[in-house]
């Protein structure tokens, strides 16, 4: 069996002179210098991504904790809201919070109470009468 042999190198892969080697030494000098900027430049972009992640995880967490909390103060003003109003007579038929309803009735109420008095002694006519839009001006002298 024939023993393997590497192959010899030709003479002029062994046989550089000084000026070639000296400049390849240069060109990676150089592209390793580039490569070191590059590489510290995304170093430094992933600190500053890092800490916006964690300002921004900090942030949600104190949304969703205020957001919590206004949730626990909605639902026991609801229920003062209620215990209010029941003790002020207004009957709550079923055990559902009525509160917001109870209320903006009331509000709607009153708002109406208001506004009936005043378009009346004015004589003005209320929304919705004849001729109180200018497409039906339009449409009733056609």
């Amino acid at each position: 069996m024939a023993s393997y042999r590497p192959p010899t190198p030709s003479p002029r892969t062994v046989e550089m002179d000084h000026p070639e080697i000296l400049r390849t030494i240069a060109t990676l000098n150089a592209r390793s210098v580039r490569a070191e900027k590059i590489i510290a430049k995304y170093e430094r972009e992933l600190a500053i991504e890092r800490q916006s992640h964690r300002e921004t995880n900090k942030e949600l967490y104190e949304t969703s904790k205020v957001a919590e909390l206004l949730y626990n103060v909605n639902r026991k003003l609801g229920s003062a809201t209620d215990y209010i109003l029941k003790q002020q007579g207004m009957s709550l038929d079923d055990l559902e919070p009525k509160s917001v309803e109870a209320l903006i009735n009331s509000l709607v109420q009153q708002g109406e109470d208001v506004a009936r008095p005043t378009s009346e002694a004015n004589g003005e006519r209320l929304a919705g009468s004849a001729g109180t839009c200018p497409g039906e001006m339009n449409s009733t002298t056609m």
